[in-house]
């Protein structure tokens, strides 16, 4: 009772076991030493190569019955397609495309590792619809092609190419020697089919061709002699980056309506709807521009008094070019009208090449500095560096104005360019804005401008002038030339005295490129001086802005 079981002896299993794995221990080790021992004992033929397989995603060998009469596939297709190698890999595939009617002949296989893409297919230049053959074939890793390429024929149409100007871009009415185009040009068949632009310049049958990736244009016209009447050549430049082409289109109109065609190409030489645009191009005939920028309806009068300073300080018989940006006008002391339509939307390249075709810029404006959104001179500002690289001279007449945020002043590009550190700064309790009573004094203080030989004449107020202010002028860059007699009023009007805040009204830089004159001089309505000699002659206003022109470099007689 609880004793060991009876167990049968192990020799009875391991013992066959043992002999059966020595068995075939022994016979696998002969196999191995007669392979490494023998060098051929493997004898046969190696099997072929076998080419792969390519097939389309499309089945069908011919797509022409696929389409109702006059039904067709735009020119630009995708396809798709997949290979197998029953003994190795597919590596890439070949594919080509040719007219069918043409043949494959000068159709080339090209190589590609992707199993789609997206194809422009042939159309025969002046046709309009066309059969495509279609084929691909596999490669696999040893180099070998599918005798018998997957295939389809696509019928494909050709869909006109479209183009349209930018809304955005449109120049004005009237320019001077320099306009800018820009426009859309799109193809239904894909970019790639478009294959140029056509532009013509007062000719709607005989065009120039330009890339098809153009989409901005830039004609401008050489300066003339005053007079001239006619036709003459405009050199075209693309893009915005200004770039020279060679070209010269002729029969630009000088002081007359022009006309520019244009239309897109595409690859089979169809062309889009012609569009046009019309325009008054006037002849640049000087190397001073005066622009009239006092955007008061009376601003004839204005231009008129500043015309007869700046031509009898300059030598006699030398033209002035006049560009006229007063429109629309602003009523009021509101300011809130917009940017004037006589500037062209780009300033670059167009406004600042503009300016870059003249040394010497007089500029009369009503306000610089109370609105960069629709003055006039903050648009501009930024692109006249190369006006000044050129060696540019600039006399600016503009009243300084405060904007409703005075911080955005350091946002304003006409102030930062002008001859101005910063805008006064009043307390709350004070107006923003002084007063300069009639006889108020405007002194240089003695001053002499670089340049010149004769002090700065003094001068004073001829009226009450309101709706004024001074500047601040400060640093090594900044000349202060006149500082006025200012007084201030309290917000209610219950009080007011001397102003003793920086009280300049006129500057000059440093350099000599920029003057600031920030008083009116003539009254709008009746062309009346605002401003006159200490001793009431005025004549001491015009030696006072001849100084200062002088010193800035201006031609004189």
């Amino acid at each position: 009772m609880g004793g060991d079981h009876a167990r049968p002896p192990q020799c009875s299993i391991l013992k066959p076991l043992r002999s059966h794995i020595a068995f075939l221990l022994s016979v696998n080790l002969a196999l191995i030493a007669s392979v490494v021992g023998c060098d051929s004992s493997i004898q046969g033929a190696l099997l072929e190569n076998k080419p792969p397989e390519t097939q389309l995603s499309i089945q069908d060998e011919s797509l022409l019955d696929n389409f109702e009469e006059g039904d067709r596939l735009i020119s630009t297709v995708r396809v798709t397609w997949f290979g197998d190698d029953s003994d190795g890999f597919v590596s890439g595939y070949e594919v080509r495309f040719f007219v069918e009617s043409l043949g494959d002949s000068q159709a080339e296989w090209q190589f590609t590792g992707q199993t789609d893409s997206l194809f422009l297919l042939p159309i025969l230049p002046g046709e309009i619809i066309s059969d495509v053959v279609f084929e691909v074939r596999a490669i696999d890793n040893e180099s070998l092609a599918d005798p018998t390429p997957a295939r389809t024929i696509f019928p494909i149409e050709n869909s006109p190419p479209e183009i349209k100007l930018s809304l955005f871009d449109l120049p004005p009415d009237t320019t001077f020697n320099v306009i800018s185009f820009a426009w859309t040009a799109s193809d239904p068949d894909g970019e790639n089919n478009l294959k140029q632009i056509d532009i013509s310049l007062n000719d709607s049958l005989n065009f120039t061709a330009i890339p098809p990736e153009v989409d901005f244009l830039t004609l401008l016209v050489d300066s003339v002699s005053p007079g001239t009447v006619g036709e003459t050549n405009a050199r075209v430049f693309l893009g915005r980056g200004f770039e020279s082409t060679g070209i010269n289109m002729s029969g630009m109109k000088l002081n007359e309506v022009n006309t520019l065609y244009l239309r897109s190409v595409d690859q089979t030489d169809t062309t889009s709807t012609r569009i046009e645009f019309s325009w008054y191009m006037k002849a640049k005939t000087a190397d001073v521009l005066y622009v009239n920028d006092y955007r008061r309806a009376a601003n004839s009068v204005i231009r008129a008094g500043h015309l007869n300073i700046l031509s009898d300080f300059m030598p006699i018989g030398m033209p002035i070019d006049i560009w006229n940006i007063t429109t629309p006008f602003v009523t009021g002391t509101s300011g809130n009208t917009p940017r004037s339509g006589l500037l062209p939307p780009n300033v670059q390249p167009t406004l600042e090449q503009f300016f870059a075709g003249y040394s010497y810029i007089y500029w009369v404006t009503s306000a610089s500095t109370d609105r960069i959104a629709t003055n006039n001179l903050p648009f501009a500002a930024p692109v006249m560096d190369l006006f000044f690289a050129n060696g540019g001279k600039l006399m600016v007449h503009s009243l300084i104005g405060m904007p409703p945020d005075p911080t955005q002043i350091l946002e304003n590009a006409a102030a930062v360019m002008m001859p101005m550190t910063d805008l006064v700064t009043f307390p709350d309790s004070l107006r923003p804005s002084l007063r300069l009573a009639t006889g108020g004094v405007i002194s240089a203080g003695g001053r002499t401008l670089p340049s010149t030989s004769q002090p700065l004449p003094e001068l004073k107020s001829a009226a009450f002038l309101v709706n004024t202010l001074p500047f601040v002028a400060t640093g090594s860059n900044i000349i202060p030339l006149y500082e006025a007699d200012y007084r201030y009023v309290t917000r209610l009007g219950s009080r007011q005295g001397p102003w003793f805040g920086s009280s300049v009204v006129a500057s000059l830089s440093a350099d000599q490129r920029i003057g600031l004159f920030a008083l009116p001089l003539f009254n709008d309505q009746t062309g009346a001086s605002l401003i006159t000699g200490a001793n009431g002659d005025d004549a001491d206003v015009e030696l006072a802005l001849n100084l200062i022109l002088e010193s800035l470099g201006f031609p004189k007689r």
